[in-house]
């Protein structure tokens, strides 16, 4: 009766107590949560310096907590205004970019300084036989060689799930299978516990460590998670001690994250900075950083890299500039330049058009101080409508006529001197073949005729110079493309030569007594398509062609444009695709003066 009275009077006490505290704090102590928040800011803003520099100086966990909230920070800032983060930083990165180029390069030269040592010398060769031997890669046998000891990878894992929550590796760019080597252990793990009884205390087994060939893993359980450790070499106390300090960070700061974990990782992406801490190394002795002699096989080695590179980079300039330098070919008069290609630095192909009467491409390159080049030369010939290559070949015609003087006006060619007929005949005829034609561009206004009375008459050279007129003409043809009526630009200038001499044989007709009935334009087509097609388009191609002597000063009633359709050769050939000539005249023989007059 006495224990039960205690306790009735000490449950009469508690309830008291708990009415008093609801009189004095209220309900669910709603009074001080008031007068707290009240009076919050002060309190907090008096003691959070204190409290942050307590706690950093305590274990160091506030520069592992706000290290991922500020870096989220600046990146949304960046995001958010990057203009305005441009401004602030613009007078620092020039002395930013220098840096890190400085230190890009002394991070390349310390890195190719420690490949050469290890590749290409005779302990780096000694290193990869005995790493063959050993069966393992050579990066692996040069890490053992170089450490003591050195943690490679970090993993955090959830304990319950055996998911991978977080891992970290030595080298930046590894490439090991974390979920792999988590769902692994979580494997091995579950076996140990279901195959070995509880411990005296009621405890399942846990794996300490694993022992493989090439790494030792260490597992630092905890009551949500495992860290796991990667190490080559021998590790010391130290490195477990770490990853236990780093465990009850984790559960201290991710606790409410590892509670409600449902397969979704990324609460822990800023765990990282908790588990670097535990990337551990130690050199061996003689590997110090700050004993390795100076890098001078490295430096060499960039040296005749850059010297190299800058030798090819100055060689593909130099040819740059010679291909450069023989496209000015195109410029001169009566030359067209296709393609140059330089074969190396002595051989070159030149594909071109030339003109005869151009200067020649050898010439040429000598005048450029480029005949040491061996040319392999494409030259296809074209009359070109250049008038510094025409009035070439004008000169070249006139200095044949001793008696004969010329000059230029304008366009104008003007011919003085004295020449017998057959001779301005013969002259008239060529210059008409070069576009000039009297009443046009030609005055032989002051070219007087030489006259010989024992000479016989000049009818027969007449005739002689009409009917080579009339074979000219008749073998200038117009070669085109397949399914093409277009006059191209050099079929312009073959007209132009056809126009000249017509009108040039209108001229001796009159002088003969001949009569030209006109000229015939005579298109074909090959046997492509259809007849009816092909009939077409054989009559537009002798309708443009027309059209362009019409241009070129031929009457035009003198014209006689006509499609002659497919001309079947047996096969497809250009031989069919083009525009001839056909000159009709009538000679009319006068009768002489009868001798029995009166």
């Amino acid at each position: 009766m006495s224990q039960s009275s205690a306790a009735n009077k000490t449950l009469q006490d508690q309830q008291q107590l708990e009415e008093l505290r609801a009189l004095i704090l209220g309900n669910d102590r709603q009074l001080v949560t008031d007068t707290v928040r009240q009076q919050a800011r002060e309190l907090v803003g008096e003691v959070v310096s204190e409290a942050l520099h307590d706690r950093q100086k305590q274990d160091g966990s506030i520069n592992k907590v706000l290290q991922p909230i500020v870096e989220t920070s600046v990146e949304r800032s960046v995001s958010s205004h990057s203009e305005k983060l441009v401004g602030y930083l613009y007078p620092l990165v020039g002395s930013l970019v220098r840096k890190a180029v400085s230190a890009f390069l002394n991070d390349f030269i310390d890195k190719t300084n420690q490949l050469l040592e290890n590749s290409l010398t005779i302990r780096g060769l000694k290193w990869r036989f005995k790493a063959w031997q050993a069966g393992v890669s050579f990066a692996q046998y040069v890490a053992s060689e170089t450490f003591v000891y050195r943690v490679e990878h970090l993993l955090l894992i959830h304990r319950q799930t055996g998911l991978l929550l977080r891992s970290v590796d030595y080298q930046p760019h590894s490439r090991g299978d974390a979920d792999l080597i988590s769902s692994m252990l979580g494997a091995i793990n579950d076996f140990v516990s279901d195959s070995f009884a509880p411990g005296e205390e009621g405890q399942e087994e846990q794996l300490q460590k694993i022992s493989t060939d090439n790494f030792t893993l260490l597992i630092k359980p905890g009551p949500l998670a495992l860290v796991v450790a990667a190490v080559t070499g021998k590790a010391p106390s130290s490195v477990s001690e770490q990853m236990q300090i780093t465990l009850e960070d984790i559960h201290r700061l991710y606790a409410d994250d590892l509670q409600s974990f449902q397969g979704d990782a990324s609460p822990f992406e800023n765990a990282e900075a908790q588990l670097r801490d535990c990337l551990l190394a130690e050199h061996k002795a003689g590997h110090d950083d700050k004993q390795k002699p100076f890098p001078w096989k490295a430096w060499l080695l960039l040296f005749i890299v850059i010297g190299l590179a800058s030798k090819w980079g100055f060689g593909q300039w130099q040819q740059h500039q010679l291909v450069q330098h023989i496209h000015q070919l195109d410029l001169q008069p009566g030359i067209i330049v296709k393609d140059v290609t330089l074969q190396d630095s002595q051989h070159v192909s030149i594909d071109l058009m030339r003109d005869p009467a151009a200067i020649e491409v050898t010439d040429w390159l000598a005048a450029q101080g480029l005949d040491y080049l061996v040319v392999s030369l494409n030259e296809r010939g074209y009359r070109s409508a250049d008038q510094q290559i025409i009035h070439s070949k004008v000169d070249r015609l006139l200095s044949a006529y001793d008696g004969l003087r010329y000059q230029w006006q304008d366009a104008q060619l003007i011919l003085a001197g004295s020449l017998d007929v057959a001779e301005r005949d013969s002259l008239l005829t060529e210059l008409a073949a070069l576009g000039y034609l009297p009443q046009q561009n030609l005055q032989l206004a002051q070219l007087d005729l030489k006259t010989d009375n024992s000479a016989p008459s000049n009818q027969e050279l007449k005739r002689q110079v009409f009917a080579r007129l009339v074979g000219l003409i008749a073998a200038s043809q117009l070669g085109f493309a397949v399914d093409s009526s277009q006059i191209s630009q050099s079929m312009r200038v073959e007209l132009q030569n056809v126009a000249s001499r017509y009108l040039r044989l209108k001229h001796l007709a009159a002088q003969l007594g001949y009569q030209v009935d006109g000229l015939v334009v005579m298109g074909a087509s090959d046997n492509t398509g259809s007849t009816q097609k092909n009939y077409n388009l054989s009559q537009k191609r002798a309708n443009n062609t027309a059209k362009v002597l019409t241009e070129s000063g031929i009457a035009q009633q003198d014209l006689f444009a006509t499609g002659l359709g497919e001309i079947e050769l047996g096969a497809v050939t250009s031989a069919t695709r083009k525009v001839m000539f056909s000159v009709m005249y009538t000679e009319i023989t006068l009768s002489p003066p009868s001798g029995n007059t009166p």
